[in-house]
Formats: structure tokens, sequence, C-alpha cells
């Protein structure tokens, strides 16, 4: 299994995830160098590779484990291995498509039941 660690600015702890794939050291032999690198460090909420599909959450710890990545910024921000990184579900454009199909059928039902409601009278 391999393990990722986010920063978590609200508790200032790692939140740690891991994955069902197999990985061995050496996999990834070149670490990654991030662009644009100020004098004091790269920004870890930029310039450091998402989180990849498939992650599931298993808690938090005071250090790092596995390797450090960061939370997807959107439903188009690729992980390493080409897939949305996060769960499906909680990405913005599947969350406000499910809000928008929601909104369409309660105002579809209610107009239903006006109508009904009405020819009764």
């Amino acid at each position: 299994m391999a393990l990722y660690s986010v920063w978590d600015w609200n508790r200032n702890v790692y939140r740690v995830y891991t994955t069902p794939r197999h990985v061995s050291v050496g996999d990834d032999p070149l670490p990654p160098k991030p662009l644009g690198i100020s004098p004091i460090g790269a920004n870890p909420d930029s310039d450091v590779k998402p989180l990849p599909s498939g992650t599931r959450f298993i808690g938090y710890d005071h250090f790092a484990r596995g390797e450090i990545r960061r939370m997807p910024s959107g439903a188009l921000d690729l992980g390493d291995d080409a897939g949305v990184g996060g769960n499906f579900w909680t990405q913005p454009l599947v969350m406000f498509a499910a809000g928008a199909g929601a909104v369409v059928m309660y105002y579809a039902w209610k107009r239903k039941r006006t109508q009904r409601n009405g020819r009764r009278r």
C-alpha cells in the first residue's frame, strides 16, 4: 500500500491517505522538482503533486507518512496517475450537477403537485 500525507491547515496535523496499489522503492527515482522556488522554499499547496485517484483517508498524524501531496484543487486537477484525485462525488463539477438536478426535480415535483391539487378543487 502507498501512503500519502496532506497538511491540514485547520488542525495543524497531516491527514494520512492510502491507496490499494503497491509501490516499491525506486518507482520514482527522480523526485519532482517544483518550478519557481522562492528563497524560503516551495509552496506545498501549489508546487506539490495532487493525491492520486483511489486514495482513502485513514487518519491524522503529527509526522508525514509516505509521500507528501496536496488535495486536488478542482475537477480537472489530475494526479500523477492521470486519474481525477480524491473521491468522485466530492468533485465540484459533480456536486454542482447533482445540486442542479435536485433543484430541477424539486420544482418539477412542486409544479406537478400544484396542478394536481388545482384540478381537485
